[in-house]
């Protein structure tokens, strides 16, 4: 994880988000120690798996971009989308702009498998929405609400830039 300073940020903000970011690991590996690990993708290797959480982290990914962000080769990078692409949970489209360039999008069972794969917060939350108030709650689900603003606003911008 990069420090908040490399960010660009005030330190303020800085500070601010180096708590926030210690404090979300603590609540990860407490909520590991709780429920346990992720359990392992079903008839994936590892690598598949990372490839497949990329893909939906980033649609419409590359799969040089990908091969980059995994350090690992260009044939190495579309054997593994080969095989996911077998699977049926990664499909190909070409690239509106260069015909020679194969965008990467998860599919709907693509999505699904890495909902199933991420439910360690889902096991976290049943154990921990018995002991919280309604009011902590509450806070919570306003961090959340603020959360996917903020995810909206850098989309936004994303797109604006883009243009």
């Amino acid at each position: 994880m990069r420090s908040p300073q490399s960010f660009g940020l005030d330190p303020e903000r800085a500070a601010l988000a180096a708590d926030l970011i210690e404090l979300n690991m603590q609540v990860h590996d407490r909520a590991i120690g709780m429920v346990g690990p992720m359990p392992p993708p079903p008839d994936l290797t590892m690598q598949q798996f990372r490839v497949l959480g990329q893909v939906v982290r980033r649609p419409g990914i590359s799969g040089n971009e990908l091969g980059g962000l995994l350090g690992v080769s260009a044939p190495t990078a579309s054997g593994l989308v080969e095989r996911l692409v077998e699977k049926g949970l990664i499909a190909r489209t070409d690239d509106a702009d260069d015909r020679r360039i194969r965008r990467l999008h998860p599919t709907e069972a693509g999505r699904d498998l890495m909902r199933q794969m991420d439910s360690m917060f889902e096991r976290m939350l049943g154990v921990v929405l018995q002991v919280l108030s309604v009011d902590e709650l509450e806070v919570l689900c306003q961090s959340a609400r603020t959360m996917l603003v903020a995810l909206d606003r850098v989309a936004e911008r994303a797109a604006e830039t883009s243009s």
